[in-house]
């Protein structure tokens, strides 16, 4: 599955002793297992070698880190000359600025709901949840109050939900407003 603003690059058919894609933005992966055949993906900076499971990477170009979040099964994390085997409910960091690669238990549900049609954010600012319904509305954001960038929101939405009431609900908390002018949201 390919979030939004994401691309897949990957052969016709795959040759050799490994089937590598090459990943620009976010994806949900179910790899089959073939032990002879290890499935890679490449996401910047960042390789992850499968060989049979579901997990989720992010990897978009404009923010500071790359994600791999398990799922199901095995994964092996490679990133700034470091490895880390991942097992279920974790993810690796790889933090471009510093090439620094960590491990952590996560809720996955955070990082891979995109992919069952919902969007959830627990405890973020605001900044980066309009940054990903940006992503997926197709639309630009214009602060008008810089403090307004880090309120800290949840919320839980699916993806197909109409723009206007997602901002309505974020709205409803009274702790922002926001105007649209073209495809531009202004946050007042």
């Amino acid at each position: 599955y390919l979030n939004a603003d994401s691309r897949l690059t990957y052969p016709v058919n795959f040759k050799g002793d490994k089937r590598k894609v090459l990943l620009a933005g976010e994806a949900y992966f179910q790899v089959k297992r073939d032990e002879k055949k290890p499935f890679i993906v490449e996401a910047q900076q960042m390789e992850v070698l499968v060989l049979g499971t579901t997990f989720g990477v992010r990897a978009y170009e404009d923010e500071k880190e790359i994600q791999t979040t398990l799922e199901s099964g095995k994964v092996l994390v490679s990133a700034g000359g470091h490895k880390v085997n991942l097992v279920p409910n974790e993810q690796a960091r790889f933090d471009k600025s510093k090439s620094v690669l960590s491990v952590e238990d996560v809720d996955i549900d955070l990082y891979l709901a995109w992919k069952d049609g919902r969007l959830v954010f627990d405890n973020r600012p605001l900044e980066d949840i309009l940054k990903d319904l940006g992503k997926w509305y197709d639309f630009d954001v214009r602060y008008e109050r810089e403090e307004a960038r880090f309120i800290p929101f949840s919320l839980n939405i699916k993806k197909h939900d109409a723009f206007a009431e997602v901002l309505h609900l974020i709205e409803d908390t009274e702790c922002v407003e926001f105007e649209i002018k073209d495809n531009t949201v202004v946050v007042k």
